[in-house]
């Protein structure tokens, strides 16, 4: 099904998803932790050559925006009303790349009430930056040569919300300069995660 078939879809499961504006308490600026494993640098994936697990945790915030402005929009396009700020880190369990990362995070809700009631699937798109403790250059054959130390970063989740506060999801997510360095090997992982809402 074609995403923009998918969006009015948007109004009727935002319910669904991890809380996306502040409270009405302190300490309300926290949406959603998540974490999970990732493949690093998958060979079947853009000719991967680095090797290992790594170990993925991120924190995602309610949106700086305004609830207003989400709620002047058509109930369709109201989540791209709700960036996310997130902060996170992939630690490589076999010494190779680990990197920690920034950005912002859009949640599209696509469906509710799939396997029961209050459960959603949703599509997360992000994108942002990231510096790691890689290599710039490298002839080694096991490693990737980045071309600089802060890198950019994006990538999509498809996600299965049990509720508002329990998710599990595929994600994949890419790392390059964006040819702004005379190498630029770009890494990517492929990943499942967990998340809980706050």
């Amino acid at each position: 099904m074609p995403l923009l078939a998918a969006l009015p879809l948007a109004a009727q499961a935002q319910d669904a998803l991890p809380r996306m504006h502040a409270g009405e308490t302190a300490a309300t600026w926290l949406s959603e932790l998540r974490g999970g494993l990732t493949w690093h640098d998958p060979a079947w994936l853009a000719g991967g050559r680095e090797s290992g697990l790594d170990i993925n945790g991120e924190l995602l915030f309610v949106t700086p925006l305004p609830r207003a402005w989400a709620e002047s929009l058509s109930p369709s396009w109201r989540w791209l009303a709700t960036p996310r700020p997130h902060l996170g880190f992939t630690a490589n369990t076999s010494g190779n790349t680990s990197s920690g990362y920034f950005g912002a995070t859009w949640s599209v809700p696509l469906a509710h009430d799939v396997f029961r009631r209050g459960d959603a699937i949703r599509l997360d798109l992000f994108g942002g930056g990231a510096v790691h403790d890689g290599l710039r250059n490298t002839h080694l054959t096991d490693r990737k040569a980045l071309g600089s130390s802060l890198l950019f970063r994006g990538g999509g989740e498809i996600g299965y919300q049990f509720t508002p506060r329990h998710s599990v999801a595929l994600f994949i997510d890419h790392m390059s300069n964006g040819g702004l360095s005379r190498s630029n090997e770009g890494l990517n992982t492929v990943g499942l995660r967990f998340g809980l809402g706050f």
